[in-house]
């Protein structure tokens, strides 16, 4: 410490050198940055605390399995995907069992439990770092604090599964260059959070296989021709072991079901059902991370209607340019580190590429999450060459610390500014307005009739409401379930064959709605409508003129709606195809991603074979 007391030591285990400075972190600025994290953190406790969050679609699943956990019906596969598939492992499932259990089984407890995984990956990340010297550690908490400006701080405590492996994978990254140093502590913390993120998303598992593959490479190099062979075999059988028992209940499903979740994956990515989006694409979305300004710090991605990243343009990868001339002064310099660091950046970048071009069909934004920690660890290489020459000069042997110190100072309070949003966690909007209006009615509506009930099977606005009345009915102690094949998402448990269930319960929407209406079989029990008087006046308006024919005198309600349907959807796909969609597109899909009109039905008796 110096003799004024305003300057902090770094680390023990930094080096000292002419060569390789270390500079001081002046007290002033920690305590600043202390106190603004401070400030984020208790801001963003608040509002958790106060918001009325309702866990729909994704995020009501995810709170079924999670309460699952030290149950019967344990997960021993990962959140479910689309594809009829289960990401590799439940370690998130099991994580955030803990403090929604002491939530009292609150959804809030999800969120909070997010909140602590995401703090314990940033707090094991800037430990491993501190333990390689200030330079290192200033560096990683500046890019760490710029990843949680892209997520805003909301994005912290978002439970759901994509959003994990961006800080995860980042760590995962840092924790392999410090494991080609000989750090054992990096070692077991790369098995274990890359492990925890190649389980959370599937897509990241290529850029984490290989951060592992480095690691252990590299650890086994040292366990026979290493100066300290016996504590590095040491730190190769704990981080073994950690991998064993992160991997566990994955092995166990695989040995005891057929044809077992992680052979379903490994044949999806060997013969995917849609066509990938190809090395070209790949190239476009990956420059797209690393030009500048990079979207992954703004947190957001132009995306096309379909949902897809949007690379049109010209997006230069400026990233990938200074980290082949950072690669290069560090080679001609002989800095280890530095290279190290741009060298596992640039197998980053390739990993990246390759993922990015394998993705099944459209390549929507929260498929590449796991880019957003490779284009930051790739500026964060760059950048610890640059530091580290800045660090030669004179000023820099006083102040290049503090410099990162103070631009951590810039993001933080830039993160203040923008505030905490916490509307990416309502997915939507109107659904969680309809939900909330549908599920109570409903829910009184069945309390007195025979069960086991079955819910119809449903994918958008009517499969969201369906699956609360079950999250609910389950509260309640009513006894719903769906059919078996969505047992892969809900278990065993929550899923029941037609011909075994005494009540049946429809979810329908457009033209199916309207033929059960004339089916004495069923009697509607609600119906709920999210648009306005005016609002359905412009939606039928603008059906009518995409979607109007001449209906033959005697064609039904239900078969004439049909009918606009495949009019409407011609129409769609044209205009999904098109350049420049019309205004009159643009504001359909606004009024019918609002949500359609749902109507709730019950059958009269066992459910129809």
């Amino acid at each position: 410490m110096t003799a004024s007391g305003t300057e902090i030591a770094g680390n023990a285990s930094a080096t000292r050198s002419e060569d390789d400075p270390q500079p001081s972190i002046d007290r002033r600025l920690v305590v600043a940055v202390v106190a603004l994290l401070a400030i984020i953190l208790g801001w963003l406790l608040y509002r958790l605390f106060t918001s009325d969050w309702l866990p729909i679609g994704d995020y009501r699943t995810l709170q079924l399995r999670v309460s699952d956990v030290g149950r019967s019906e344990t997960p021993i596969v990962g959140v479910y995907s689309r594809y009829q598939w289960n990401h590799p492992g439940p370690l998130l499932f099991y994580l955030l069992a803990i403090p929604y259990r002491l939530s009292g089984s609150s959804p809030l407890g999800l969120l909070f439990g997010a909140l602590v995984i995401n703090l314990g990956v940033i707090a094991s990340t800037l430990w491993i770092a501190a333990r390689a010297g200030r330079r290192a550690v200033v560096l990683v908490g500046f890019f760490l604090a710029l990843l949680c400006l892209g997520m805003n701080p909301a994005g912290l405590a978002d439970p759901w599964n994509p959003e994990f492996v961006i800080l995860s994978v980042f760590a995962a990254a840092v924790a392999c260059w410090r494991v080609l140093f000989g750090d054992r502590v990096a070692a077991v913390a790369l098995i274990a959070i890359g492990s925890f993120a190649v389980q959370c998303h599937v897509g990241s598992a290529l850029p984490v296989a290989l951060l592992i593959g480095i690691g252990v490479v590299a650890l086994l190099v040292r366990t026979f021709t290493g100066t300290e062979r016996s504590r590095d075999r040491r730190t190769a059988l704990i981080a073994g072991a950690i991998a064993i028992l992160c991997w566990i209940p994955p092995l166990i499903d695989q040995l005891t079901n057929s044809p077992g979740n992680l052979r379903l994956i490994f044949a999806f990515l060997q013969n995917p059902p849609r066509a990938t989006t190809g090395i070209s694409t790949g190239l476009e979305i990956t420059f797209r991370f690393l030009s500048i300004p990079g979207n992954w710090v703004r947190g957001e991605e132009p995306t096309l209607l379909n949902s897809a990243i949007d690379t049109s343009g010209w997006a230069f990868p400026w990233a990938l340019l200074g980290l082949a001339a950072a690669g290069w002064w560090a080679w001609r310099k002989q800095w280890r580190n530095e290279l190290a660091l741009c060298a596992i950046a640039g197998a980053l970048v390739l990993s990246g590429i390759i993922a990015a071009s394998r993705i099944v069909g459209a390549p929507s934004p929260y498929l590449l999450r796991w880019m957003w920690a490779i284009a930051a660890f790739t500026w964060l290489a760059i950048a610890a060459v640059a530091l580290r020459q800045i660090a030669l000069a004179s000023f820099g042997r006083k102040h290049a610390t503090n410099l990162v110190a103070v631009a951590t100072i810039l993001v933080l309070i830039a993160m203040l500014v923008r505030g905490v949003n916490l509307t990416p966690l309502r997915l939507s909007n109107s659904w969680t307005r309809a939900i909330a209006a549908i599920t109570p009615p409903v829910l009184a509506a069945i309390k007195d009739v025979p069960g086991p009930i079955i819910l119809s099977d449903g994918y958008g606005i009517d499969g969201s409401a369906g699956l609360d009345l079950l999250a609910r009915a389950e509260e309640a102690g009513l006894d719903v379930r769906r059919s078996p094949s969505w047992a892969y998402i809900y278990g065993n448990k929550r899923t029941i064959d037609r011909s075994q269930a005494a009540t049946e319960v429809l979810f329908l929407t457009e033209s199916a709605r309207l033929a059960t209406l004339a089916d004495p079989y069923y009697r509607e029990i609600f119906t709920y409508d999210p648009l306005s008087p005016d609002q359905r006046a412009e939606f039928d308006v603008l059906v009518a003129k995409y979607a109007s024919f001449d209906a033959p005198e005697g064609m039904s309600p239900a078969d004439a709606a049909r009918a606009r349907e495949q009019l409407l959807e011609s129409w769609v796909t044209e205009q999904l195809a098109s350049q420049s969609p019309s205004e009159d597109f643009k504001r359909y899909m606004k009024l019918l991603l609002d949500g359609p009109i749902v109507s709730v039905f019950i059958s009269n008796g066992p459910p129809r074979p």
